[in-house]
């Protein structure tokens, strides 16, 4: 295993229910590495190599009265990386993908006692599907899998029905084909990569994208004239969202998923 700072080890063991947390125990000095209280989050290791362990605040307070004592970090609790899960849901409307919204976290959508607390603290969605948006979104705790699915440049094709609220025109086609241009998050100007349409209707669209900017499909409508009334992913790479209903998930292997998303 590579070596994380000790913010990112925290982070994976399942043992915070988030950043606050974390942070205010590495401040109290409740955490070791190899017997030694250490506060610095940046501070790289292999925890597989290295016994990093939190503590309650009695353990600390003995270290401070008794500081010659040999292993005291003994009686902390040795942090071990939760196994990694992969989940497939089907994003209902008003569920974020953000933590500390006014929306239901999409994490909900995985019940707690399915994989018990510790690796539900882990889980985070590869990617976001804003507050509207509905359809198909991977829940893991694999940080690895989740960099390669959003990295531009292994170009994972994302699939979208488009219900338009006004007609679509082939001259809209052409443009989505060609790449149009959309003010990113930070205020700059983007030319999407060429998009492939697949008709359904005259008000509806499968659209197919390479990328995942912000908010990007709705905003390419928007500069063909058009606007999104309704979005659902369908698929990413090859999983497809196929008949899991609306609200639901399934479990899925590591080798299976990562074939299909990512073709490996």
């Amino acid at each position: 295993m590579a070596k994380l700072t000790l913010f990112q080890i925290l982070r994976k063991s399942g043992m915070f229910s988030g950043k606050k947390g974390i942070i205010k125990a590495l401040k109290e000095g409740l955490v070791t590495i190899d017997g030694k209280v250490t506060k610095n989050m940046k501070f790289q290791c292999d925890p597989k190599k290295k016994k990093v362990c939190v503590h309650e605040n009695l353990f600390v307070s003995m270290e401070t009265k008794f500081p010659d004592v040999a292993d005291w970090s003994i009686s902390g609790v040795r942090v071990v990386l939760p196994e990694l899960k992969y989940f497939v849901v089907n994003k209902p409307r008003d569920y974020s993908c953000q933590r500390g919204e006014k929306y239901k976290d999409v994490r909900v959508l995985v019940p707690m006692e399915v994989v018990g607390e510790k690796i539900w603290n882990t889980l985070f969605s590869v990617g976001r599907l804003d507050i509207p948006t509905t359809g198909l979104l991977i829940i893991t705790n694999d940080g690895s899998f989740a960099q390669k699915v959003l990295d531009p440049k292994y170009e994972t094709l994302k699939k979208y029905r488009v219900l338009l609220k006004n007609k679509f025109t082939e001259d809209m086609e052409v443009s989505l084909n060609s790449g149009v241009d959309i003010t990113l998050q930070d205020g700059s100007e983007y030319v999407t990569k060429p998009a492939k349409v697949e008709r359904i209707s005259d008000h509806e669209i499968y659209l197919i994208i390479r990328e995942g900017k912000y908010r990007q499909v709705r905003k390419m409508m928007l500069a063909v004239g058009n606007r999104c009334m309704a979005l659902e992913r369908v698929s990413i790479g090859s999983l497809e969202l196929g008949d899991l209903g609306v609200g639901e998930y399934l479990e899925y292997k590591a080798g299976e998923i990562k074939g299909l998303v990512l073709g490996s």
